[in-house]
């Protein structure tokens, strides 16, 4: 989640474990004789402000219920960043000492150390704890976190705060990627400007409020993009670039109120970690608290009060000092925690997580963070680099051999060493446009196995896994697929998008490409609508709005779905409205006891904690029911709640791939059930 650097300032000479950091992360200007970098003096109170950033965000991960604005101290960590970097990049090119290429050694001697320790002991550790899939996603991780374009791939994914980020062992490189990415352009423009005379504070308030700009804009449209964004996360550096300026050049402004300026920043980190959580619209204006709080706190000096007596005491420094390592240990250890136990650890786990984390870190310091750091050999560089391409390219083969599904471990999960097809029916393979001539629109999967086509199946990524079994050809079907990831299927309830570069953008559009591809394709007979069920209070507020109100969520299921069924109708289609499956309590990699035989976790709602759960949905289902009586309604309920229960397992077969989505040995199951009670064509007679 962050990149956290030892004190970037050169310490004296006689300092036994203050050395390196930023401060030597540049020496000579380009063509000029080699000299000495120059070095602000130490200051131990960065080093506390750093013991209060990463304390807050190992905290925040182990005990959120404790301590939920904790993850605010990475953007403490941006600015203390931005400004140590920023100071010495400064320093050296104002008195001729800046080279680009001792920057990025010294990058790199400082950085690769502890990461590669990590990295490399998650790879080891996935191959005997995680399963297939688990592992094939580690992979990519592992790519990622190499290459440095983690925040990149977790944009991607899944949001920072819902509970899949718990079994994402490597999640927290993505603030180490956003500094990268910082450090790669950084150094290059400031040498820049300085050989045009131009000013380095106009340059860094332009890229400051453009950043700025562009973080307040995602957040009103997608909060993840705003969250992994470097373009919205810059801002927070040159907030700590603009001191380091300050501090060279304008120093009399931080003379007079230091008491005043440190206790002001104080009271801002307090009130960020106070009111922040993960629901708010972050970053946004809120992370104005914690930088700013930052700012003041650097801008008071080593001589306030605060700065003196709290952040600059003995266990703060020492916190401080192990601060980077400490981060890259902690969320591992955490995270595969959580894995092992199916569900987040025991408090009692946990604690034992963070002094593990603790423990590593002051060894790998030691031991290989300062060794490495402070040996002057050339081939030390060439080592570190060759270990990350290793790494990299280790991820990479994990991840393009499916996660070695043939390790025994995978015996536990069944279907995740068959390499489940609903991996493959999730992206659109061209042969719409082979069989049927189809060009669809952005964001569309369409899928086909048919010239002739008689059954359609239109919905989300939940039809997308109930017609795997249909990709496959496991199940014989003439049939076409029109689908949206994330997507209600609504084709006269436009909407404006929240996510940018991501799913569900155009799904209104979707639903009335899959109208038009019903009625250019009279082969189609049948049509099976279905789709992810809101859950909760469908009273509340949707994305929709008609005749210039609001829609609740419940009147845009029945607008929405209604319009989409009457449309299939009217082109004289049969139409299966297929209600969705029961969701599960836990994923079903949690389901199972990874080191013992036998032994198995309950993970599956109670028949009366499913319904309670889907109150409201079933009962706008049977509205749409009742307003479309000529239209057959399937729930699969009876199929998956037996005896009070609705499982994850049939006999031997998972019936999930995680708590929504049905396995492949399910998509079976609930076809040939569609197809016993009439719904859908049967198979063609084998010749």
């Amino acid at each position: 989640m962050l990149l956290v650097k030892k004190n970037d300032a050169g310490p004296p000479a006689d300092s036994k474990s203050r050395s390196g950091g930023a401060a030597g992360e540049v020496a000579s200007v380009a063509g000029a004789a080699p000299q000495a970098p120059l070095h602000p003096k130490y200051r131990p109170d960065i080093d506390g402000l750093r013991a209060i950033a990463v304390g807050s965000v190992v905290i925040f991960h182990a005990f959120p219920e404790w301590f939920a604005g904790g993850f605010i101290g990475v953007d403490v960590f941006f600015v203390i960043s931005g400004f140590l970097i920023s100071l010495i990049i400064f320093n050296n090119l104002e008195h001729g000492r800046f080279s680009i290429v001792d920057f990025y050694v010294r990058r790199v001697k400082r950085i690769f150390p502890a990461l590669m320790t990590v990295m490399s002991l998650c790879l080891v550790a996935g191959w005997f704890v995680l399963f297939a899939d688990e592992y094939k996603q580690l992979g990519k991780h592992l790519f990622g976190g190499s290459t440095f374009i983690s925040n990149f791939l977790f944009w991607r994914e899944s949001g920072y705060f819902d509970n899949s980020a718990e079994t994402k062992p490597l999640l927290h490189l993505w603030s180490l990627a956003i500094e990268e990415q910082f450090y790669l352009f950084w150094p290059l423009l400031l040498a820049f400007v300085w050989k045009r005379r131009w000013g380095f504070l106009r340059i860094m308030g332009v890229i400051a409020l453009l950043s700025f700009g562009v973080n307040l804009y995602l957040i009103g449209h997608d909060q993840t993009a705003a969250f992994y964004s470097p373009l919205a996360r810059f801002w927070e550096l040159m907030v700590g670039g603009a001191l380091g300026y300050i501090n060279l050049h304008r120093r009399d402004l931080n003379q007079h109120y230091q008491n005043l300026q440190a206790w002001a920043g104080v009271v801002l980190l307090a009130v960020g970690f106070a009111l922040m959580k993960g629901e708010r619209a972050f970053p946004g204006w809120w992370a104005l608290l914690p930088s700013i709080g930052a700012f003041l706190l650097l801008s008071a000096g080593p001589g306030a009060w605060f700065n003196r007596r709290v952040l600059a005491s003995k266990g703060m420094v020492w916190v401080g000092l192990i601060s980077y390592p400490l981060y890259l240990w902690h969320w591992p250890l955490l995270a595969f925690a959580t894995i092992i136990q199916g569900q987040t650890a025991p408090p009692a786990w946990r604690l034992a997580a963070v002094a593990g984390a603790v423990l590593l870190s002051w060894l790998t310091f030691l031991f290989i963070e300062r060794p490495l750091r402070i040996s002057g050999k050339v081939k030390v560089v060439l080592t570190l680099l060759a270990i990350n391409v290793a790494v990299g390219l280790g991820g990479m083969a994990i991840y393009l051999n499916d996660g070695f599904g043939q390790r025994g471990i995978n015996k536990k999960l069944d279907y995740i060493t068959e390499n489940d097809i609903f991996e493959g029916s999730r992206n659109s393979d061209g042969s719409c446009g082979r069989f049927n001539g189809l060009r669809g629109v952005d964001e569309e999967v369409c899928l086909s196995n048919s010239a002739a086509p008689q059954t359609m199946f239109v919905g989300d990524s939940h039809v997308m896994a109930l017609h795997s079994a249909i990709f496959s050809g496991q199940v014989q079907m003439p049939a076409i697929m029109v689908s949206g990831h994330a997507c209600r299927v609504y084709p006269n309830l436009p909407y404006k998008p929240t996510n940018l570069l991501r799913w569900s953008n155009n799904c209104t559009a979707i639903a009335n490409e899959a109208i038009s591809v019903a009625q250019k394709l009279p082969s189609i007979n049948t049509v099976v609508i279905s789709g992810a069920y809101p859950r909760g209070d469908l009273s509340q507020p949707s994305e929709y709005r008609m005749d210039g109100r609001v829609l609740s969520q419940r009147e845009a299921f029945l607008s929405g779905y209604g319009a989409l069924i009457e449309s299939f109708v009217k082109a004289g289609k049969r139409v299966v409205f297929m209600a969705d499956v029961p969701y599960l309590k836990l994923d079903p990699h949690s389901c199972v006891n990874r080191f013992e035989d036998g032994v198995s976790r309950e993970c599956a709602f109670s028949l009366a904690e499913h319904k309670a759960i889907r109150k409201d949905y079933d009962a706008a289902l049977a509205e749409l029911q009742r307003q479309h009586p000529g239209v057959a309604f399937f729930n699969p309920e009876s199929l998956f709640c037996r005896d009070g229960m609705c499982r994850a397992k049939q006999g031997d077969s998972y019936l999930y791939n995680d708590t929504q989505h049905v396995s492949l040995a399910a998509s079976r199951y609930l076809l040939g059930a569609m197809r016993d009670q009439g719904l859908l064509p049967q198979a063609p007679a084998q010749k």
